[in-house]
């Protein structure tokens, strides 16, 4: 090996290998040139593509498996405590504090969150769809949940939430004093 790189060696060297990489800086500009012409081409030719489909709706609460309900609980009572109760219920309602503790209840309102969840996208519901939500949904569980024999009844008053069901031990009490009837 001699002691200078034989590409520095001459002046004419060197400016024979800046021409030559300049040449060639000019032939990958213009490939890439073609293929961004090339790639504009067969996206304008590709057909549009298919929207996708939508995700399909949550099933109902009492549908789903032990873990699914557990989860789909707890994102109904950040839902009803954090968004229904304040907005729309109020401090003297008669509502019942421990709500999740009421089957009905907890069935109604996943139908009222899932009813909410479809109208209130006015873009898939159209204007209309939160005054929907309101009318055909809202007011009609509000008046069920709170109506004098609706499943808040006994947890009005000073008691607070008081179980509507009775206590398995009274349920067989119950049953048995049916069969001893006949």
């Amino acid at each position: 090996m001699t002691s200078t790189d034989e590409r520095t060696a001459t002046g004419d060297a060197l400016a024979e290998r800046v021409t030559h990489l300049q040449n060639a800086m000019h032939k990958l500009g213009a490939d890439v040139i073609r293929l961004q012409t090339q790639l504009s081409d067969v996206a304008a030719a590709r057909p549009e593509e298919e929207p996708e489909p939508e995700a399909s709706p949550a099933p109902f609460i009492f549908n789903m498996s032990r873990e699914a309900y557990k989860a789909e609980l707890a994102a109904l009572v950040r839902w009803v405590d954090g968004f229904l109760v304040p907005v729309y219920v109020g401090d003297d309602s008669g509502w019942c504090p421990a709500w999740w503790e009421h089957h009905e209840a907890v069935g109604r309102l996943h139908a009222l969150r899932l009813a909410y969840t479809e109208l209130a996208d006015t873009a898939a519901s159209g204007a209309s769809g939160p005054a929907r939500w309101h009318g055909e949904h809202l007011d009609p569980l509000l008046a069920r949940l709170l109506a004098a024999d609706g499943p808040f009844s006994r947890c009005r008053g000073g008691a607070g939430h008081v179980e509507r069901r009775p206590a398995p031990r009274e349920a067989a009490l119950q049953a048995d004093q049916v069969r001893d009837e006949r």
